[in-house]
């Protein structure tokens, strides 16, 4: 399946003016001012692969086949929508309120699901940074649902209701809603999602006075993030008397810290050579983050620990 396209372009350049000898002997040239869009070596090479069209009779103008499994997929994006097509506020309204999570305002999911097809692939990772009501997860999951499609979805949602609005629209969406007009949203959508909220800012200022300074476990939390590019599920509390926070089969991440600017300033807050050499015995290799160090660095290299500075190197990563 294929429809032609004009082979002629306005932007005119001389080495793309040349004539062309159709099937028929007619001979043609681009319209004053114009060129074609191919070299006369490329057009020779559309020709033998049977992409150039000269009409039933050979006789035509040429021009360029383009082929139905080369134009991407999706709708032709149009200036106006209208309502019978992505729906309308009361429309949205009526839909939260059938969910169970009532929201002011929200947007029908149609609408997002045009936007959708538009601007994505079956692949894609649609990120929202104003989630409201979960709209947007919704219509992702529903054109999954429709098309075969692996789409995932970022909400971010910082009001007080992203659990029991935002969160809870998703979560009943998947499973299915006995009330809604639509079958596949009877049935449920299927998927899943991960839900997380913020903690507490960590500021490296802020800790370097003493000002503001995070708990173990927040601290541990975050340096699993930065340093290890992982999430803890839970609470994190230490694994031994170093401060390991996670280990892997080549690596372990340890960290010496209390949230009391005056443990911090003790020596217990301080890398030693006996501690050092206790978590080198492990046989992995280890990042330590410590706010000082009483071992030297070339005897950390040669037990295989690289020394993080706390609270500077809340970011020196061995993953």
């Amino acid at each position: 399946a294929w429809k032609s396209s004009g082979l002629d372009v306005k932007t005119y350049a001389a080495e793309y003016d040349f004539p062309i000898t159709t099937p028929s002997g007619r001979v043609v040239n681009p319209p004053p001012g114009r060129c074609w869009r191919c070299s006369p070596r490329r057009f020779a090479e559309l020709v033998a692969e049977g992409r150039i069209w000269f009409g039933p009779d050979g006789n035509n103008v040429p021009s360029v086949k383009r082929f139905l499994s080369e134009v991407k997929q999706g709708i032709t994006p149009l200036t106006l929508w209208t309502y019978p097509e992505v729906g309308h506020t009361q429309s949205a309204t009526q839909e939260v309120n059938r969910i169970g999570t009532a929201f002011a305002n929200p947007k029908p999911h149609t609408l997002i699901d045009r936007i959708l097809r538009i601007a994505t692939g079956p692949n894609d990772i649609v990120l929202d940074s104003f989630a409201g009501s979960g709209t947007t997860a919704h219509a992702v999951l529903a054109l999954n649902k429709a098309d075969g499609g692996n789409r995932r979805f970022i909400l971010v949602e910082c009001e007080d209701y992203a659990d029991t609005i935002t969160a809870e629209r998703v979560r009943r969406v998947i499973n299915g809603v006995p009330g809604a007009r639509d079958k596949a949203l009877q049935e449920g959508l299927g998927g899943s999602f991960a839900y997380c909220t913020l903690g507490a800012p960590i500021d490296p200022e802020k800790m370097l006075t003493g000002e503001e300074l995070p708990s173990w476990s927040a601290l541990a939390a975050y340096l699993l993030h930065t340093a290890a590019g992982l999430s803890a599920a839970g609470e994190l509390t230490p694994q031994d008397g170093d401060g390991r926070f996670y280990a892997t089969d080549t690596t372990a991440w340890h960290l010496l810290y209390q949230p009391t600017v005056d443990w911090l300033r003790s020596p217990a807050a301080v890398l030693t050579e006996e501690q050092a050499r206790r978590i080198a015995a492990g046989g992995k290799a280890a990042y330590v983050f410590a706010a000082d160090k009483y071992i030297g660095q070339r005897a950390l290299t040669d037990l295989n620990i690289t020394f993080c500075q706390l609270p500077y190197e809340l970011h020196r990563r061995g993953w």
